[in-house]
């Protein structure tokens, strides 16, 4: 494996690494195939130990079928009953297709007592069809019968016997068949066990050594990668590795060393611009900051004066809206002083039309009152005639109930009478059903104005409620009629002062007009000079805030110019390695074995 490495075409780290996992890929597969070909053993082995047990089962099936059929002969010869015959054969042809199905082929004894059993089987029917058919002879001699019947039960019983031994025999075999399946199958199964673990330890064993062997190989060029790299990391720009060898660490060294003098060289010239940029910096902050604080003086007065243009402007604008507003209110007062003039004839007319109507009202009061005496009296009558229907209700009943008497009393008579009697009997029980039909219906009549004089009685009680709702209306009509005619007099006079206070709002709503068109006038030249001052405002709040944004960068950038100084410095370039050498540093040798560590 060394001298592999060392081949030239095997320099290459990712040759190895491919030559490696190839290797142990190989065994991996190599590993599989041969479980593959001991499962397919295994599973023949289990195929054919699931035959030779369905084996075992058909010969424990047909050691049940004998036992039955032997049952059924000793019945057909002690019954001497042909009819018995016909079990005997349905079990017979259930025996035969499991010995069809029977075979041990690869066994020859168990073989030919498979075909002695067959042939015995097919004579032990043929022996009990005998005894059948003797049954079935009626010209038989009874003795000879019995004696033909002994002999043919005596040869099915020994054949019986001696099938069953037969059928031991072949579930024995069935049973050594299987166990001797079964015991190869474990001992596949213990072979590709012993296999698999023998592999393992030998993919362990290769993997840790091919491991062991890359780790080996490139180890010592990743310690000294590393190490400049952290070098690298601190800030130390003076380390190199200087790596011989030709593989990808190999050119990953040489490619860091590369990328180092780079940065050693964009360091130096970075250390130099920084320099300046701080000088430069350092000046601008400076102007940015004067600059800053003379244009903030001249801020702050033109907000001043920005205040002022915008309050005046506010004051202007509010006594034009506090003027607009009067002319509003007065506009208001002269539609409000016409409409008056409109309504006061409209209210004249009005409360006339009311003291009319009001007198109508009161007529029709009187009129309703008449009416609700009127229906009083009709109820008044109505309950009358009420109380007499139930009256009469009673009285009915008291018949009905009578008249059921008297009928159960003729069906008794006419009982008695016997024959005679029936025509009579069927009048009495027809007139006592008529008279129960009669007290039903008259007790729902009853129920019926029982609750007619219930509703009367409180139809009663709301025209009691409404005379008096009547009563009280009247008096407030003849109180609302008394108003009416208090109002006219009142409107006469409202009518008077509403023409004055019409004249009144005209003349104010002149001199209202006039004052509106000065606050114009006002409002607008001071909007007009609070525009300019909050435009002159915003101006120079943007220089403002531009300038202190400047003021802020300039500090940024000195910061940052300081900040990159002092981080270039922290850098140690090649120029510092003659003092520290003087100080007992030294620098690390380059790798200069190539190949050695492989």
């Amino acid at each position: 494996m060394m001298s592999l490495f060392r081949i030239s075409g095997w320099r290459d780290m990712r040759a190895r690494l491919i030559a490696s996992f190839a290797i142990v890929s190989l065994l991996l597969v190599g590993l599989a195939l041969y479980q593959f070909e001991r499962i397919d053993e295994v599973r023949s082995s289990m195929t054919e130990q699931k035959r030779e047990m369905d084996k075992r089962l058909s010969s424990a099936k047909i050691s049940q079928f004998l036992q039955e059929l032997d049952r059924l002969e000793g019945e057909l010869k002690r019954e001497n009953d042909a009819e018995r015959a016909e079990p005997f054969r349905t079990i017979h042809q259930a025996m035969e297709a499991e010995l069809s199905r029977l075979d041990f082929a690869g066994s020859t004894a168990a073989q030919e007592d498979l075909l002695a059993l067959r042939e015995k089987s097919a004579h032990y029917a043929g022996e009990v069809e005998k005894m059948a058919a003797l049954l079935l002879d009626e010209n038989a001699d009874p003795l000879e019968l019995l004696e033909q019947m002994d002999a043919l039960h005596s040869r099915t019983a020994a054949e019986n016997q001696t099938m069953l031994d037969i059928s031991g025999r072949l579930s024995a075999a069935a049973d050594r068949n299987a166990a001797a399946a079964q015991a190869r199958s474990f001992e596949r199964l213990q072979d590709t066990l012993t296999m698999t673990g023998a592999a393992a330890l030998a993919v362990i064993a290769l993997t840790a050594m091919v491991a062991f062997l890359l780790v080996r190989s490139f180890g010592g060029s990743v310690g000294r990668l590393e190490h400049a790299v952290g070098r690298l990391a601190e800030g130390d720009l003076r380390e190199r590795i200087g790596s011989g060898r030709t593989d990808e660490l190999g050119r990953l060294s040489r490619q860091f060393d590369v990328m180092v003098d780079r940065v050693h060289a964009m360091l130096q010239r970075s250390r130099g611009v920084a320099a300046s940029l701080e000088r430069q910096s350092g000046a601008f902050r400076e102007s940015a900051r004067v600059t800053a604080g003379a244009n903030e003086e001249i801020v702050r007065s033109i907000r001043d004066i920005a205040a002022g243009a915008e309050m005046q402007s506010g004051l202007s604008e509010e006594t034009r809206r506090l003027m607009d507003g009067l002319g509003a209110d007065m506009e208001a007062i002269a539609g409000l002083a016409d409409g008056m003039l409109k309504l006061r004839g409209t209210a004249v007319s009005d409360t006339r039309s009311g003291q009319q109507t009001v007198a109508r009202l009161q007529e029709t009061s009187v009129q309703t009152e008449e009416g609700i005496a009127r229906m009083f009296e009709e109820l008044e009558r109505l309950d009358g005639f009420s109380r007499q229907i139930s009256g009469i209700t009673k009285s009915m009943i008291d018949l009905s109930s009578q008249t059921h008497v008297l009928a159960l009393n003729a069906s008794i008579e006419a009982a008695q009478a016997g024959a005679y009697g029936k025509g009579f009997a069927v009048i009495a029980e027809e007139v006592r059903r008529l008279s129960s039909q009669t007290k039903d219906s008259t007790a729902v009549i009853g129920g019926l104005i029982g609750r007619l004089q219930q509703g009367m009685e409180q139809f009663r009680a709301s025209m009691e409620g409404s005379r008096s709702l009547l009563r009280e209306q009247q008096e407030q009509v003849a109180a609302t009629l008394g108003s009416f005619e208090a109002i006219g007099g009142s409107m006469t006079r409202i009518s008077a002062s509403i023409g004055e206070v019409h004249a009144q709002v005209d003349r104010t709503r002149e001199a209202c007009g006039g004052l509106r068109q000065l606050a114009a006038q006002v409002s607008g030249i001071a909007e007009s000079a609070a525009a300019a001052a909050q435009q002159v405002l915003a101006s120079g709040t943007l220089q403002d805030e531009e300038i202190r944004r400047m003021a802020l960068q300039a500090a940024d950038v000195h910061e940052l110019s300081e900040r990159l100084a002092a981080d270039i410095r922290l850098f140690l370039l090649r120029e510092e390695e003659s003092r520290e050498e003087a100080e007992g540093g030294g620098r690390a040798q380059p790798d200069g074995d190539g190949e050695a560590a492989a």
